[in-house]
């Protein structure tokens, strides 16, 4: 009964042990499944935190891809506007420099710059004609160069070229200084007034064309038309190349004119007297000339500014001045034998129709010599 007893006992405690520990396990289980629960409830709450910065980083990334396409579109306008700022500004400032009338340089200045002109063509003309006569002999009546008479004749006339044949000119050499000075300024009238030293064949198409334009345009547009294209028509020789391209052509003009006046030298031997005794004095004028083209044809566009010459032949009038007389002579029945000293006249475009339409006037009488100046010569 006892080993019975004993054995019932150790099974009950066997069974309270297992049932203890079924007991632990359980709890244990239910801890387990707590925390897959609680970690299900974690792994739930980051997948919808997740889905919520998924979402939140595609509609970022929508309005940035808007603000960059907006940003692009932007860029490109403002692209747009500065190109087009960029034209306006370019048509603005051409229609200004069309429009404007204000001048570089005044009539003034071109007067000054002009008288200063005119006395160094007198000084070199009386230098070279006084040093011609003192280093070379001249025959009076004998056999001229056929060649030099010609050219002399087409250049001045037939009544200069005469007086120059038959005059005696070794104890007064003025006829040769006035015709060294007629020479000079027809030479440096061209420089003045030439669109470019090219030729003669492309300066008249300019001539030709801007007249019509002067004739048709407003005095702005006119003028604003020549400044332009005299400064890009002109060559971009450097002075002293033009200096030494134009030199001798004009030593060859000086040449004949001592040749037609009887000088005996040979034609080579003058030539080369002539170049080395004038070279620099040459330079010079040129190079007045040149600044007053770029003053008259670049700088006054408010007005033409034209140099004045008087062929040989024509009548004195009040319009010259006499260069070898004092007083104005009679007018009726006198002559200009050439100009020695260049003028200027200034024309203005005061309306496209209507009466009044051109202003003309006077700025500075051309100097001539008269036919009469060689009364006194001997023959």
């Amino acid at each position: 009964m006892l080993t019975a007893l004993h054995k019932a006992e150790t099974d009950a405690q066997r069974f309270l042990e297992d049932l203890s520990k079924s007991n632990s396990e359980n709890h244990t289980l239910r801890q387990g499944m707590e925390r897959l629960k609680g970690s299900t409830n974690t792994s739930r709450s980051l997948e919808a935190k997740l889905q919520e910065t998924e979402s939140t980083l595609a509609s970022t990334r929508h309005a940035l891809e808007i603000a960059t396409n907006q940003l692009k579109a932007m860029s490109e306008k403002e692209a747009q506007l500065h190109t087009l700022l960029n034209d306006r500004t370019f048509e603005l400032k051409g229609a200004q420099s069309f429009l404007t009338t204000a001048d570089a340089s005044s009539g003034a200045d071109v007067i000054s710059m002009l008288q200063r002109l005119n006395a160094e063509v007198l000084q070199s003309a009386a230098y070279m004609a006084e040093w011609m006569v003192d280093a070379f002999s001249f025959e009076s009546g004998g056999v001229r160069d056929e060649n030099a008479c010609v050219q002399v004749t087409g250049m001045f006339g037939q009544t200069l070229m005469h007086y120059l044949a038959t005059k005696k000119h070794e104890d007064d050499p003025l006829l040769i200084q006035i015709t060294f000075q007629s020479c000079f300024v027809q030479f440096l009238e061209f420089v003045i007034c030439s669109w470019t030293m090219s030729g003669d064949d492309i300066n008249g198409i300019f001539i030709s064309t801007y007249e019509r334009i002067r004739l048709g345009e407003a005095q702005a547009i006119s003028g604003r038309w020549r400044a332009l294209t005299s400064a890009y028509a002109h060559n971009s020789r450097e002075e002293s190349q033009i200096i030494a391209a134009v030199t001798p052509h004009l030593v060859r003009h000086l040449t004949n004119i001592m040749l037609a006046a009887g000088c005996s030298a040979a034609p080579d031997v003058l030539r080369a007297s002539v170049e080395k005794k004038l070279s620099d004095r040459i330079g010079l004028l040129v190079k007045l000339a040149m600044q007053l083209n770029k003053i008259v044809m670049e700088e006054i566009t408010s007005a033409d500014l034209k140099t004045v010459t008087v062929p040989g032949g024509f009548a004195y009038s009040a319009d010259m001045e006499d260069a070898y007389v004092d007083g104005d002579p009679a007018i009726g029945g006198v002559r200009v034998l050439c100009t020695t000293d260049l003028g200027l006249s200034r024309i203005t475009r005061l309306a496209t129709s209507g009466d009044k339409q051109w202003d003309r006037k006077l700025l500075l009488k051309p100097k001539v010599a008269l036919e009469t100046v060689v009364n006194s010569m001997d023959e």
